[in-house]
């Protein structure tokens, strides 16, 4: 079996995220915020929640532009992949901490992104041993220049890192852009999981900052 064919197992990262759900559910199903929706911290925190989700799809389908159908083809260094090597990993904790914030709780914002970027760096370290093995020098040189996560904003960039791609793979923006939509469930689910603990039909056992 090939190093890549060894790394890039798309269908079992994917299965691990389904089983981590239960997981990530725990928290909101068995706490409620320590602040009462109608005063202005719970507001304010459910409004930078929504804006993380809201970037954390729209960055997941601006690194899609780039990456779809030519993963394992191309080194992609332009676009999102100019200031992170790993966009729609950082996009994708970006939105896991939106939900918890959605539901009112730092805590849970925190222990979603922790979760998204512990996840991540394993799996991107291992897909790291596979891009280093397909383009030696040139992955290397980008890995010294580039972060592997957090993006750096304040590298020096020329025209070719803010342009589109010639070609686009449509069918891979629109499976992202579908995934990157569950994200948006979590607004209308914040509001039934208050509803149902309003009802007393969800008892919370913490309440959480």
């Amino acid at each position: 079996m090939s190093v890549t064919t060894t790394v890039f197992q798309q269908g079992k990262r994917m299965r691990f995220l389904w089983l981590a759900v239960p997981l990530l559910l725990t928290p909101v199903l068995l706490s409620q915020s320590a602040w009462p929706p109608e005063t202005l911290p719970r507001q304010g925190m459910e409004l930078i929640g929504s804006a993380f989700i809201i970037i954390c799809v729209a960055g997941r389908c601006w690194a899609s532009l780039y990456i779809g159908g030519r993963k394992n083809r191309e080194l992609i260094t332009n676009g999102p992949y100019n200031y992170t090597r790993n966009p729609l990993y950082f996009f994708s904790s970006l939105g896991l901490a939106g939900i918890g914030l959605i539901f009112g709780s730092v805590a849970i914002a925190a222990f979603y992104f922790l979760f998204g970027y512990l996840v991540f760096a394993y799996v991107s370290g291992r897909e790291s041993i596979a891009l280093d093995g397909l383009f030696g020098d040139a992955y290397r040189e980008y890995c010294h220049e580039v972060p592997a996560f957090l993006p750096r904003f304040g590298r020096s960039v020329g025209d070719v890192a803010h342009q589109l791609p010639r070609t686009f793979n449509p069918v891979a923006l629109k499976r992202t852009a579908i995934d990157s939509s569950c994200f948006l469930l979590a607004i209308p689910g914040s509001e039934l999981i208050e509803s149902l603990q309003s009802a007393k039909l969800l008892k919370p056992i913490l309440h959480l900052f």
